[in-house]
């Protein structure tokens, strides 16, 4: 395969339908989304989990119940690139629906190492999962599309930390994971323009490959459920990383299952499109989330 192609498989601009400037002309539709959601919605934005400038979270919903339900999104960017304030397409139809959202922000790479990324994400959810707990909230669950879907789903390859959860009483407020457009083995990135700025380490590439770790004698997770879905125009890497990814964890979940969504759907608007109360994948998580 010539590395031009390889990029291209790995670079979901190349791949989209809609957005004729690519990732760029995205960025500017979020951005807007997200002003009109700071600006509609009672919000508590800038909430600092951590020392850095980007370890903070926004707080929307703040006039609901405090038992109410609760999502935690993580946006994407390939570890590298957008923000928390880059990620609110979801925002309003949620808290229409008495659904109190955090949105979660991270360090990017180089500044960070991946490692280290996982590792702010974690203490992130902590901090959030805290403030549910002392709120009284119900459920929780937490969704990342691309980059963040990733980050979601390393939350399940650390057994300490969910220990840790679940001795703290925290841990049975998570119901599930929604996991959008995901990337799931790194190795294949060591050769892309992306690895520019990750700079992965082979123990990253090793531990952090979530297709590639065996689960298979680990301990089940059985309370909590993972919802994997990607779109049919998408890149085809993606694509097969998503419906891989879904086989890895029925290994270990006890609840999986996986979306395709059709409709022409693409890296993009699968996020962009959640804005619809009546788009499926919305559904979908309203659905869950309310059960």
């Amino acid at each position: 395969m010539s590395i031009d192609l390889h990029q291209k498989l790995y670079d979901p601009s190349a791949w989209s339908k809609n957005y004729t400037e690519g990732y760029e002309e995205f960025l500017k539709i979020s951005t807007q989304a997200t002003i009109d959601a700071r600006n509609s919605i009672p919000c508590k934005l800038d909430v600092s989990y951590g020392p850095t400038e980007r370890m903070k979270y926004d707080y929307y919903g703040t006039n609901l119940p405090n038992d109410s339900r609760v999502l935690i999104f993580i946006h994407g960017g390939y570890w590298q690139e957008a923000s928390k304030e880059l990620a609110g397409f979801h925002i309003k139809p949620l808290v229409s629906k008495g659904i109190k959202v955090f949105n979660l922000g991270y360090n990017l790479c180089p500044q960070v190492t991946l490692n280290n990324l996982v590792t702010e994400v974690r203490s992130g959810i902590e901090e959030i999962l805290k403030v549910c707990r002392k709120m009284g909230c119900k459920d929780v669950w937490i969704a990342g599309h691309s980059a963040g879907a990733h980050l979601a789903a390393s939350l399940l390859y650390d057994r300490e930390w969910l220990t840790m959860l679940k001795q703290s009483k925290q841990l049975h407020l998570i119901k599930g994971l929604i996991l959008i457009a995901g990337i799931y083995s790194l190795e294949p990135l060591l050769t892309t323009s992306y690895n520019d700025a990750l700079k992965l380490t082979d123990d990253e590439v090793k531990n952090l490959s979530f297709n590639e770790l065996d689960m298979s004698k680990s301990e089940a997770i059985n309370n909590i459920k993972v919802i994997v879905t990607v779109g049919e125009k998408d890149t085809p890497v993606f694509i097969q990383e998503s419906k891989n990814y879904s086989k890895r964890l029925i290994e270990f979940v006890d609840q999986v299952e996986f979306v395709l969504l059709r409709d022409m759907i693409d890296h993009f608007d699968i996020v962009e499109n959640l804005h619809d109360p009546n788009y499926s994948l919305m559904k979908i998580i309203i659905n869950n989330i309310i059960s």
